[in-house]
């Protein structure tokens, strides 16, 4: 008899062991999949099926800067232009996507070039121009190409250089407008502008939108529809540029940053036409349905409530191993140990897999959700990485998952991107 009451008491011992070991994790197990490869069917058929419904897959990455995040969303794309997908929206400077637009539809450009001089650290890494490189040939045989498109206003660089060119090509009689648009100035949004700064760049606009609706006719008829949408657009920018420079508040700033880069989704998709789908390259701040690192609504919020469940939203995370991020003393690769505390990613880590698949919108379809599912309640994760990073991060973040993602990836160990490096 007391042989068997020891059993039931070790049995009782080891549920109560692996409930713990997985306590986030307990009814959701069987919409976790494990897989061992970036290119794993396991991932790519899970695309396949919701690319049917979604008119807009975000695409998130729990560091700009991580080489796992960037091959995976690859294979991602790559599914999805396959599916018919029309275009990638980057999380960089309209402007910039013109240039990277005009290399993959048309070859237009030296593509280590347009890499290396890109302003944007994220995307100097071989894992992109390898995208890069599958998509040009991809168009070189498609009927329809697919195209890149860029939703940010935090650099107007490229823009204004476009739209000089343009003005000198089509109204060249504008030369005081051009000189204009060649002035040297500050065109990066998070660097200090002064008030004559920001008035200037008032007037830039104003002009810039004068002249296009004084000569539209002209400029249709000899520059074509779309150069001439184009243009506008570039205008657009230089007046959402405008506006977040002139904002005092650092926090008014980014919000209106996320509320100008759902506008610019919205018309690179009229662009390309009535049923067009998309999938945006973004960090998981921007993409997550509710913001997790900010306190005001995001890209992926706006989204959301216009698209419902033709968006779909997914997050990566992480348990240990490499990253690039901004230090006080400039940018660096920075290395983090496992995570230990109990939290979703160390339950993750116990499956002792490369890479899991958590489908949680399939999870959330059941009736009865326990109380103790990670569906219902804030738990502690890995927390996300944005372009800085100090040795004071906490390492955790509390999460919910049922108003966040529809799916979440999550990647053991990342490594270091290949960087390509920065011609100025």
């Amino acid at each position: 008899m007391k042989k068997i009451q020891i059993l039931i008491t070790l049995i009782f011992i080891l549920n109560i062991s692996l409930a713990i070991g997985q306590s986030f994790l307990r009814d959701s197990k069987e919409y976790i999949f494990p897989f061992k490869a970036i290119d794993d069917n396991v991932l790519l058929q899970h695309i396949n099926e919701v690319s049917e419904s979604a008119r807009i897959i975000g695409l998130g990455e729990v560091s700009h800067y991580t080489k796992e995040c960037y091959q995976l969303k690859h294979q991602i794309i790559n599914t999805l232009i396959n599916k018919g997908f029309d275009a990638l929206i980057l999380e960089v400077d309209f402007g910039q996507s013109l240039l990277w637009n005009d290399y993959v539809t048309n070859g237009i450009g030296n593509l280590d070039t347009l890499i290396a001089e890109s302003g944007w650290f994220t995307y100097r890494t071989q894992e992109f121009k390898n995208l890069l490189l599958d998509i040009r040939n991809y168009n070189r045989s498609a009927d329809k190409p697919f195209q890149i498109f860029g939703m940010e206003m935090t650099a107007v660089n490229n823009n204004l250089l476009w739209l000089s060119k343009y003005f000198e090509k089509y109204l060249s009689s504008e030369d005081e407008l051009i000189k204009l648009l060649n002035q040297e100035r500050t065109v990066v949004a998070f660097q200090s502008h002064n008030k004559s700064e920001i008035l200037s760049y008032w007037e830039l606009y104003y002009r810039l939108n004068e002249t296009l609706v004084k000569n539209e006719k002209h400029l249709v008829a000899i520059g074509g529809q779309m150069n001439y949408e184009i243009a506008k657009r570039n205008t657009e920018i230089a007046r959402q540029y405008s506006t977040y420079i002139s904002q005092d508040e650092f926090l008014l700033k980014v919000e209106i940053r996320d509320q100008f880069s759902t506008r610019n989704v919205f018309w690179s998709m009229d662009m390309l036409g009535e049923d067009s789908k998309v999938v945006i390259w973004a960090h998981n701040g921007h993409v997550a349905k509710e913001s997790v690192l900010f306190s005001y609504d995001i890209l992926g919020y706006y989204l959301n409530k216009w698209l419902g469940e033709q968006y779909y939203s997914i997050g990566f995370t992480f348990n240990e191993g490499e990253f690039g991020a901004f230090s006080s003393n400039g940018f660096k690769k920075w290395t983090l140990p496992p995570v230990t505390s109990e939290s979703l990613t160390k339950d993750f880590s116990t499956y002792k897999s490369p890479f899991l698949l958590f489908d949680i919108e399939s999870n959330l379809t059941l009736e009865d959700i326990s109380n103790y599912s990670p569906l219902k309640n804030d738990v502690p994760i890995r927390t996300d990485v944005s372009e800085s990073f100090s040795e004071e991060n906490t390492g955790l973040m509390d999460i919910n998952l049922s108003i966040t993602y529809d799916c979440l990836i999550y990647i053991d160990k990342t490594n270091y991107p290949t960087t390509i490096e920065w011609k100025q």
